[in-house]
């Protein structure tokens, strides 16, 4: 939404979806799950929107681990956005003309690159699985700045998460389809079931 817009919630966006489908007043729960789906469905789409890229983050390495967790909303790498070893001076990392961008390559590579390295600080690494995997070895606990495409605030509570503040009509439709389309389905079902009994007769209890 343009600055200056009004807030739009979950609770506002559930509203405006039941009004669509004729005020019902049975589907808020329903249209809250979609609003969910359609939000996780989104972040799995092969291309991330603005709005979805994280504030710098900062993880410190672990000693003797090559391995460093990645963050719980993250949902994959930015274009050229490669991890960068912040060495610990300045206190503020306000000066990062000496951070050093690591070079990112195949996790085989790296590990024949780096297989009779002891360790130090952070050169190069790789994702793989749920962990980014740092080269050589950290032997000591260094400073990572990350920059990545980030999972939207869940709408598990009444707010405004950035899928409702940039882009609400993309969310709410794509929930209200999916509602609609089953309401539909539904409806329809019900009529072939209707016209199946139609004209027949049935015997209550079977025969005497």
């Amino acid at each position: 939404m343009d600055a200056g817009d009004e807030l739009m919630n979950r609770d506002l966006a559930v509203a405006a979806i039941r009004r669509q489908l004729g005020f019902r007043t049975d589907l808020a729960s329903d249209i809250t799950s979609e609003l969910q789906i359609a939000q996780a469905e989104l972040e799995k789409g092969p291309t991330k929107p603005w709005f979805l890229v994280s504030e710098d983050s900062y993880k410190r390495t672990t000693v003797g681990e090559q391995r460093l967790e990645l963050p719980s909303d993250f949902l994959e790498e930015v274009e050229d956005g490669v991890l960068r070893y912040v060495p610990d001076t300045p206190a503020d990392n306000s000066d990062e003309s000496n951070e050093v961008d690591l070079v990112k390559e195949d996790y085989d590579i790296l590990r024949k690159n780096y297989l009779l390295n002891t360790g130090g600080p952070p050169e190069a690494y790789c994702l793989l699985g749920k962990y980014f995997r740092i080269f050589p070895t950290p032997n000591e606990a260094y400073l990572i700045r990350m920059i990545y495409f980030k999972k939207a605030l869940t709408l598990d509570t009444n707010i405004e998460n950035e899928w409702l503040e940039h882009v609400p009509l993309l969310l709410m439709g794509s929930a209200g389809l999916k509602i609609a389309t089953a309401l539909r389905d539904s409806g329809a079902a019900s009529v072939n079931e209707s016209r199946m009994h139609t004209n027949r007769s049935y015997q209550v209890g079977g025969p005497h």
